[in-house]
């Protein structure tokens, strides 16, 4: 372990025994929590007017104190490199859960899910070999949480009405009409033939034999069912076009996150750099501060052997 001097809010200071090795379950549990403890902090100092001019705290520093409590004996270091570990590893369990889904739903075929598999099998598939389920949902809960609250309000229910009835937008989209020349050019051939029938409207075109022509030709009592085709189909686009706006949404979030997380570890490699120089400097000033008290001694040590010759010699 490592011995830290850490001071505490009231000006004291106490030693921080840090533990290394692997992360216990635990442990990673703990840390989980506190950054789930964190988030929620944080978007309440936000919406606080009178918390926005206030300088807030190293986050990490924060997660550290909360694990320490908690008996989570790690540093900040350690809680912000184990949690782009995890996020790293969660990732790459849920792409693979969606392309296993995506693909059974196309083909009709039983998934092939993460936790099936064998360690080998994950491990040539490019996954992590120990992602354990309970710390799996514990990350979803905290990502899906952080998604919805950064979503604007507008998008909420039509995103949670759409997890209830998914397989809404799986419909599959309608076949497209025939080309308007094709049926030009039938409706041209028919007209000459059924020219003394045409004229009173109660009689279908004997050589029209899609349904489309049918529903074009049948007058008022197709026009109500073209109509709620046509209302579903726009339900349908809508639906589609949401849901794709939501997933670009959340991308730009997840990415944004991903970017103040590279930030402050810059800033905190930053902070130990300059911690350390300052550390160099009062070492550097120690050690000419002993080399001078010692010249000094040593001198003095010298006259007085020089007086005490001097004064054996002396008659």
């Amino acid at each position: 372990m490592d011995n830290i001097l850490v001071g505490d809010q009231g000006g004291s200071s106490m030693l921080r025994d840090y533990r290394k090795g692997n992360w216990t379950v635990q442990e990673t549990m703990v840390l989980i929590e506190a950054k789930k403890m964190d988030d929620e902090r944080r978007n309440r100092r936000q919406g606080d007017i009178n918390e926005r001019g206030k300088p807030t705290e190293l986050r990490w520093k924060w997660v550290e104190d909360y694990c320490w409590r908690n008996s989570c004996l790690r540093s900040q270091n350690q809680c912000n490199d184990k949690w782009d570990n995890l996020m790293r590893d969660f990732k790459k369990v849920r792409e693979y859960e969606r392309r296993e889904a995506k693909k059974a739903a196309e083909v009709g075929e039983e998934i092939t899910s993460y936790w099936k598999i064998e360690k080998n099998e994950r491990k040539e598939k490019s996954l992590p070999t120990n992602m354990l389920p309970e710390i799996y949902e514990a990350l979803v809960e905290i990502v899906d949480r952080k998604g919805q609250k950064m979503l604007p309000a507008s998008l909420l229910p039509t995103l949670q009405q759409q997890s209830t009835q998914p397989q809404i937008t799986a419909l599959p989209l309608p076949p497209p009409p025939l080309p308007p020349p094709t049926t030009a050019v039938v409706a041209q051939t028919a007209a000459p033939q059924l020219s003394d029938v045409a004229y009173t409207g109660q009689y279908p075109f004997p050589t029209v034999d899609s349904p489309a022509k049918k529903r074009r030709m049948s007058g008022e009592g197709t026009s109500s069912g073209t109509a709620k085709g046509n209302i579903n189909n726009s339900s349908q686009e809508v639906g589609s076009a949401i849901s794709k706006s939501a997933v670009i949404i959340a991308e730009a979030i997840q990415s944004c996150e991903e970017r103040e997380e590279k930030r402050h570890r810059e800033l905190l490699s930053l902070h130990e750099r300059r911690l350390k120089i300052e550390e160099s400097k009062a070492e550097i000033n120690r050690e000419g501060i002993n080399g001078l008290v010692d010249s000094i001694n040593k001198l003095a040590n010298s006259i007085l052997a020089l007086a005490g010759n001097k004064n054996q010699s002396a008659p």
